[in-house]
């Protein structure tokens, strides 16, 4: 495969994962709103724009005044994820920059792929952001994961597991650990008793990532710290575990490349196999504070993107013409 179309494919995951990611975010926010005392909404917020890396500016004012404030601080905040084109991250910005991609291997992608990829940016950008809210607060939110989830099972169903499928289930799963594992230490540091103990529950975040029924079924409704993180980290059945992406980035770079999987590893699998045995291996920092070992998990995943980028993709001439 072509450099630039492997570039595309990996690209085109990323901006997908990204977009369900800050999605999931906005659901568990705006789904607390009618029964959430003001300051748990605040530092909600914070803990939101903290994770996806946005300046967070809030306008919550202090005493009988907050409560009136709290709905149209919420449409605001959540109206710069949603729909601002100036933020680089927002849905509708990620969705945009993945049909960019789309069309630029249109040649390469199944029609029912493309098809579904293009009428979910045609929906989000004929979106109308206020209309929307009156619907619900989390109406938008819940149909972008939906048309995600869709696009997901048409990917499943229709594509043929080659080169482009590789590159583009590789972006989604690094794309994942790197927003996971920075999800995983904001969650533990706004657990901290100085910024609110119990404010953000650990019930909440498995809730975020898909896992609460996995974690009811396997333990009790009683969520407890230690196995909530655990469960997170290291269950390699649950979609959204680091281990569970860890594991299939191997796999993916051993079907795209199965000479640099042999020794001696080529930097990319080298770097999967020290971060997937690094999440495999008990942490020990998940019984004390825990956030410094998934920024490191974290800082990992942004290694193994430039290593996949300079193997697969940004190949330098001189190395080319040494070859």
């Amino acid at each position: 495969m072509l450099a630039r179309l492997a570039a595309e494919f990996y690209w085109l995951g990323r901006h997908a994962e990204r977009i369900e990611h800050t999605a999931r975010l906005l659901r568990f926010q705006l789904n607390r709103l009618p029964d959430r005392p003001v300051d748990e909404l605040t530092l909600g917020w914070q803990a939101v724009y903290r994770i996806l890396g946005q300046p967070y500016v809030g306008m919550a004012a202090d005493g009988g005044d907050a409560e009136t404030l709290v709905i149209p601080d919420a449409y605001t905040l959540a109206g710069k994820l949603v729909e601002e084109r100036a933020n680089p991250d927002s849905l509708v910005s990620c969705w945009e920059h993945a049909r960019e991609n789309g069309q630029r291997v249109r040649a390469q992608l199944p029609l029912p792929v493309w098809t579904c990829l293009n009428q979910g940016y045609l929906w989000i950008r004929d979106s109308n952001f206020n209309t929307a809210w009156t619907l619900g607060p989390s109406a938008l939110v819940n149909e972008a994961v939906d048309r995600l989830n869709l696009l997901a099972g048409v990917v499943e169903a229709v594509m043929p597991r080659d080169e482009a499928w590789r590159f583009m289930e590789l972006g989604r799963f690094i794309e994942r650990v790197q927003h996971q594992a920075e999800l995983l230490a904001g969650w533990i540091e706004f657990n901290r008793e100085e910024a609110g103990a119990g404010a953000l529950s650990w019930a909440d975040l498995l809730r975020v990532c898909g896992a609460y029924e996995v974690y009811c079924r396997r333990r009790s409704t009683n969520v407890e710290r230690a196995q909530a993180l655990g469960l997170l980290t290291q269950d390699p059945e649950v979609p959204r575990s680091l281990r569970f992406a860890a594991q299939h980035i191997t796999q993916l770079l051993a079907g795209i490349d199965p000479v640099g999987a042999r020794y001696p590893m080529a930097p990319p699998h080298r770097m999967s196999l020290s971060l997937t045995a690094s999440i495999e291996v008990e942490p020990t920092g998940l019984s004390g504070e825990g956030a410094e070992f998934f920024r490191s998990v974290g800082q990992d995943a942004r290694v193994l993107h430039d290593l996949t980028m300079g193997a697969y993709v940004t190949h330098s001439l001189s190395r080319e013409l040494a070859t």
